[in-house]
């Protein structure tokens, strides 16, 4: 991945993470380079192409879309969930619709 637009710092608060391990550090820095590769594949395009001028600075919807699918992970770890999961309104898929590029 060329550019990462989130910090591990700021994953970290978004995981509620207060003491950082090398092994935690490593562990959400995968899951920014996931989570950046699944907005890019559910937008069709780069995320490059929609930062600012200064080419750091995402769009807020974005990069709160990045840590969404990054603490997502996080906080569950196994493809199974107990109980009856809903989708909570105006979060994944409201945040990045507008950013969507039909081909």
């Amino acid at each position: 991945m060329d550019e990462q637009y989130i910090t591990i710092k700021e994953l970290a608060k978004q995981c509620n993470i207060d003491n950082l391990t090398t092994d935690e550090e490593s562990y959400l820095d995968t899951l920014l380079e996931v989570s950046t590769l699944t907005v890019e594949n559910k937008i069709q395009q780069k995320l490059s192409d929609l930062a600012t001028a200064n080419s750091d600075v995402l769009p807020a919807p974005l990069r709160q879309a990045v840590l969404l699918i990054a603490a997502n992970l996080y906080a569950n770890r196994e493809p199974v969930a107990y109980g009856v999961p809903q989708r909570v309104p105006y979060t994944l898929d409201y945040l990045i619709g507008p950013y969507i590029k039909y081909i």
